[in-house]
């Protein structure tokens, strides 16, 4: 739970960039702000729920046998 703070904090750190940027911008970075912590969320706290890592590997597992 500590890293999912973590990480929403230094997203929360680029706010100066975005806060001189378009509408659209401000909305597309609270709507991913939003998804980033409830999936982080979820993956701590509900078992089985897959983890951001777990996803990688299940799209690209694949790769894995090409280059290992």
């Amino acid at each position: 739970m500590i890293a999912v703070v973590l990480f929403a904090i230094l997203y929360i750190l680029e706010w100066p960039m975005i806060k001189s940027s378009k509408k659209g911008m401000k909305r597309a970075y609270f709507i991913l702000l939003g998804l980033f912590l409830l999936w982080n969320t979820l993956a701590v706290s509900v078992a089985g729920w897959p983890n951001p890592n777990d996803v990688i590997r299940l799209l690209f597992g694949w790769a894995d046998r090409l280059f290992g």
